[in-house]
């Protein structure tokens, strides 16, 4: 059936608007046929059904708005009405809670989705449930896994799935998709080619559209572990064009978050910053609170590194907000220890152990080299003698809290105070534009506070004071 009958009973209607819908889910693509099967279950809930009945409704009306509209809080809603029409012994319960507990973890309400999902599972173990309820509770269990930074235990759920054939269903191939994305962040690059090869040969010929998006979506963050940011962002985009084919707004949310990160690896930053402050109010206004705390983790980072310290405290504190109390911050699709280096330097810790780490890097001992962004300044770079002279003066003088007079006593001694302080302000500004395109904004790494200069330990290391911060 294309198109629902409206002459047909409700109760009639109402099956044969789940058995449709069914049916546009497993092919994974066609959702915007959803809405108006939507509205027959709208419909059918008002009819006189049996719990069981009203139920099913309450869950498709629950799958709907999670995929095809991003929407967790509606999702939540009806699923946690469904659970309430049905007898806890009802089978249907045990995936219905599978379903709550994905919608938990995206939520980033992790630690409530573990211990009822774990409780879930131990009661799945009873002999005569379903396969299929089964293999959702594994889902949802490794997907609390990965969220929580345990990629290994992921894994481990979901052995199995390396056998995967091309005619699995949906969730089979999902439960694929989750090994593969813990494969990546486990940085096993064997098994995320054979995974990914596994994948595309049960995707592509049937052309299930959504879950493809999770495919590309997933490479992305494979590539974005192994430093291949501008593959990362293809494969974000072509995760997003999935997406978009399939109907699904979901896999625009997930994608734009990867989209965003790749853009700041490849310091496109102006793109990364508008792009993360668009999705922002879109996730935290669906419920995607998990993105949403890692996409002002982004900002944070964002703002960190242009030395605006005090905006990425701010960004911080925001993401802390979007979680309840006691569950941890994300760093999604990072390194194990990204999140720890940003609360580092947020907290006012010293300057990058390593040249590596640094925005700025300076040698002074011996030749003097100064590159920014990994690359090297040359003297047709330098705005001026007078440039370079108010930077070697700066860390002749410790680099850190220098007296602004200091500085211009220094460089213009035959200067009165009035225009010696304005030439100390031309030269600070030419100094932050080092290394700038002419429409770039500047990374702040020389702060003026106080009438006093600094470099911003967070930013620059520099060989003479490497061993003193």
């Amino acid at each position: 059936m294309s198109v629902p009958d409206q002459a047909v009973a409700p109760a009639e209607l109402a099956t044969e608007a789940c058995q449709a819908i069914d049916a546009i889910l497993g092919a994974a693509c066609g959702f915007e046929r959803l809405e108006a099967w939507r509205q027959v279950l709208l419909d059918g809930l008002e009819a006189r059904l049996a719990p069981p009945r009203r139920a099913a409704l309450l869950q498709r009306l629950g799958i709907i708005a999670l995929l095809r509209d991003g929407d967790l809080m509606a999702a939540g809603q009806h699923f946690a009405q469904a659970i309430e029409r049905l007898d806890p012994a009802d089978p249907n319960e045990l995936l219905l809670r599978a379903q709550v507990g994905l919608v938990d973890c995206l939520a980033g309400r992790l630690v409530r989705a573990d211990v009822q999902l774990t409780d879930a599972e131990l009661a799945s173990r009873e002999p005569g449930l379903s396969a299929s309820t089964r293999g959702w509770l594994a889902i949802a269990l490794a997907l609390n896994r990965l969220l929580r930074g345990d990629a290994a235990a992921a894994l481990e759920l979901l052995a199995g799935a390396e056998v995967a054939i091309p005619d699995q269903g949906p969730a089979d191939l999902l439960r694929l998709e989750l090994a593969l994305y813990a494969a990546a962040l486990l940085g096993r690059r064997d098994q995320v080619t054979a995974l990914s090869g596994r994948l595309a040969l049960a995707l592509i010929p049937r052309r299930l559209t959504l879950l493809e998006a999770g495919r590309h979506f997933v490479l992305g963050v494979a590539a974005l572990r192994q430093g291949e940011a501008l593959r990362a962002l293809v494969h974000a985009e072509e995760g997003a064009s999935a997406g978009t084919r399939a109907g699904g707004r979901l896999a625009l949310l997930l994608t734009g978050l990867l989209r965003a990160q790749a853009l700041a690896e490849l310091q496109r930053l102006d793109e990364a910053r508008q792009l993360l402050l668009q999705l922002g109010p879109d996730w935290s206004g669906l419920g995607l609170n998990h993105l949403a705390a890692m996409g002002r983790l982004e900002l944070a980072r964002l703002e960190a590194n242009a030395g605006e310290q005090d905006r990425a405290r701010q960004s911080l504190v925001a993401a802390r907000a979007l979680l309840p109390a006691g569950e941890p911050l994300p760093s999604l699709h990072r390194g194990p220890d990204w999140l720890h280096q940003l609360e580092c330097r947020l907290d006012g810790s010293p300057a990058p152990t390593s040249s590596a780490q640094a925005h700025v890097r300076i040698h002074t001992l011996g030749e003097f080299v100064v590159e920014i962004r990994g690359r090297r300044l040359y003297d047709r770079d330098w705005k001026g003698q007078r440039t370079k002279s108010l930077l070697l003066a700066l860390i002749g003088e410790g680099g850190y809290k220098v007296p602004a007079e200091r500085l211009s006593d220094l460089l213009w001694p035959d200067s009165d105070g009035d225009q010696a302080a304005q030439n100390l302000k031309v030269a600070l500004h030419r100094l932050r534009r080092l290394g700038c395109a002419p429409d770039e904004a500047p990374v702040n790494w020389i702060h003026v506070k106080h009438g006093h200069v600094s470099l911003a330990r967070s930013l620059c290391w520099v060989d003479a004071h490497a061993g003193c911060n």
